[in-house]
């Protein structure tokens, strides 16, 4: 079926995505829609557009859209050094304390559960890559997923909108749940008793030091990430050729030197990282906006079911286990659950659930091994892909 706007259109395509994008967001700051993220917002945003016939269908591998190509091409690799530049490893290791403990615990629990996951579900072809796109985004947030997703090229694939959209789902559902299990006076006994000392708010919070948004600081912040993205996608088919893989690892590569500089350069790039991160995930909303033109509604609703299931069971596994062994490592509830969220939906989830349950001294721990899920997630989902794929 041929698109009400021509696929060669190309500014008013863009003025539609960046729409999309724009209203993803602005809902989410308003609140028009709840709890619903501004992500699938913009997603839907965008489905309905291609399901309709208003604009072309990604997916349509008949159909080229120079848009969509631009976007596939460049905004992820731009994106994320933008969102990694306050990835400080060190700073991690020696301020997160006993949260990084947690989350280290609730990351083992998601890689374990999602081999139970794959030996439960059956998800079909490319179950491998699945599983790993979901394990990525389990242990560090959106922006592993998207770029494991483009590592083992996945995100073309069938089962990509209904992930993305299962993911949001349960996601938004899971966190609700944290939040109600400090009430459930039956688990009491699996925690230490809570400390006293972490409802005092903590000295030179994070929040409290973010650079203003200045035209300099974003013409700095666009060069650096632009630079990076150029060289790592330049040497990449180097490394493709010297371990002998088809695994597209440019993505991977631009987020090694991402990390790199914000180890070498933490005190240059730390003035950016306000800007930074507001541009990259403009970026990340943009290249979701495109994801959501590639809806196909038969695949969601054929798939959707079992990919839900496949997070449900790594999601249990991951909230037993951390639960379980909480009482071992003397972890206390608000421990438990903020590193939790923190493994689930990141840093810009995990901050704020710190500050409303009291636990002022964690928001700063809670940023931090959130950004350390930015940094392992997206490594730790593509070995997993590769070591099912090679079960298969």
């Amino acid at each position: 079926m041929n698109s009400l706007i021509s696929p060669d259109n190309n500014l008013l395509l863009f003025t539609i995505v960046l729409g999309a994008a724009t209203f993803g967001i602005y809902s989410e700051h308003k609140k028009w829609f709840g709890k619903i993220s501004g992500i699938l917002i913009t997603m839907i945003s965008m489905s309905i557009l291609s399901m309709t016939g208003v604009v072309p269908v990604a997916s349509n591998p008949k159909i080229q859209v120079g848009v969509y190509d631009m976007v596939f091409s460049y905004f992820i690799p731009i994106a994320i050094p933008l969102l990694l530049f306050s990835s400080n490893i060190f700073k991690i290791i020696t301020e997160s304390g006993r949260l990084l403990l947690a989350f280290i615990l609730g990351a083992i629990g998601i890689v374990l559960g999602s081999f139970l996951a794959f030996y439960l579900i059956d998800l079909g072809a490319g179950s491998g890559n699945t599983a790993g796109v979901i394990v990525a985004t389990l242990i560090g947030g959106s922006i592993n997923f998207f770029a494991t997703a483009e590592i083992l090229n996945f995100s073309t694939h069938p089962l990509f909108t209904a992930t993305v959209a299962v993911d949001n789902f349960v996601a938004n559902l899971y966190i609700l749940l944290l939040f109600t299990i400090p009430s459930m006076g039956f688990l009491a006994r699996f925690f230490a008793k809570p400390k006293i000392e972490n409802t005092i708010k903590a000295e030179n919070s994070e929040e409290e030091k973010k650079e203003p948004i200045t035209i300099e600081n974003i013409a700095l912040s666009l060069f650096f990430a632009i630079l990076t993205a150029a060289v790592g996608i330049a040497i990449s088919p180097y490394f493709q050729n010297l371990f002998n893989t088809e695994i597209n690892l440019s993505i991977l590569i631009v987020t090694v030197l991402a990390i790199a500089a914000a180890n070498i350069f933490p005190k240059k790039l730390k003035k950016l990282e306000n800007t930074a991160f507001s541009i990259g995930l403009f970026f990340m909303y943009i290249f979701l906006a495109v994801i959501g033109a590639a809806t196909n509604l038969h695949d969601i609703l054929h798939v959707g079911p079992m990919v839900l299931l496949f997070y449900i069971v790594i999601m249990f596994f991951h909230l037993f286990l951390m639960i379980s062994i909480a009482k071992l490592f003397k972890l206390d509830v608000y421990e438990v659950i903020i590193s939790s969220a923190a493994n689930i939906m990141g840093p810009s989830v995990a901050a704020p659930m710190a500050a409303s349950l009291g636990q002022k001294k964690l928001i700063t721990p809670a940023i931090l091994v959130g950004i350390l899920g930015y940094v392992i997630g997206t490594f730790i989902g593509v070995s997993l892909a590769i070591f099912i794929n090679g079960l298969i």
